[in-house]
């Protein structure tokens, strides 16, 4: 299936911490995201990703909304953003008490602060895609309220940031509702990070991404603890 990458289980880093809190932590991890949204207070939360018994895929482009039945949805994506989107770590449909209209949930793992940063958009400069994407990435910023900058602060190092908020942002435009929740993982053995360290890293991305200062709504960072220690709650938002 175009969009789907079976990576089987892993072995270190965000991956496994984000598989073993799917398959194994599931209610601690659902209930960590409850407890930053208003709004899901009660839900239900049913993951679709990454699950061991469909050898842990993940998913992007057409075949994410699939996943979590919004391939009504294909055509818009086209246009909004090009072949080659953001690679999902986890997701996950949800149902509240006081709507019976199912949203999806989208997730991204990072075991230690470097793993915030990358190369950044890898578009050629004056493609077709590039143009749509930073087009997508302007309409977004607009849409957040972010001061002006140009497009490359956005497809730049902190560039998987961006893109994620940009498609939360394209779904609830189309009605769809929908969360983005970052998952910090403490203490990985991988790259140990602390709850101070992470709060910092967190604050200066925002800062660079624009977004200090301004509430987004349908996002939130929920800092989890590896090993047996209960996951953590935070209070920082993107």
């Amino acid at each position: 299936m175009e969009g789907r990458l079976e990576t089987g289980a892993a072995r270190a880093g965000s991956q496994l911490q984000t598989q073993r809190y799917v398959n194994e932590r599931t209610e601690e991890l659902n209930a960590a995201i409850r407890a930053e949204f208003a709004d899901l207070d009660g839900a239900t939360i049913e993951w679709r990703s990454p699950l061991a018994r469909d050898a842990y895929a993940e998913y992007w482009d057409k075949a994410f909304l699939e996943k979590v039945d919004l391939d009504q949805h294909a055509d818009s994506l086209k246009s909004f953003w090009p072949t080659g989107g953001p690679h999902w770590d986890a997701l996950a449909v949800v149902t509240t008490p006081r709507n019976s209209r199912p949203g999806v949930l989208l997730a991204e793992g990072k075991s230690y602060p470097g793993e915030l940063h990358g190369s950044g958009c890898q578009a050629k400069p004056r493609s077709p895609s590039r143009a749509l994407i930073e087009k997508s990435l302007g309409q977004t910023r607009e849409r957040l309220g972010v001061p002006a900058r140009s497009a490359s602060d956005w497809s730049g190092p902190l560039y998987q940031s961006a893109n994620r908020l940009a498609h939360l942002c394209w779904l609830r435009s189309l009605g769809v509702r929908a969360w983005l929740v970052h998952l910090p993982f403490v203490d990985d053995p991988h790259k140990p990070t602390s709850v101070a360290e992470w709060t910092a890293a967190l604050g200066t991305a925002n800062r660079e991404l624009g977004l200090d200062g301004l509430t987004v709504d349908g996002t939130a960072h929920v800092l989890l603890r590896v090993g047996s220690t209960p996951g953590l709650r935070s209070d920082s938002k993107s």
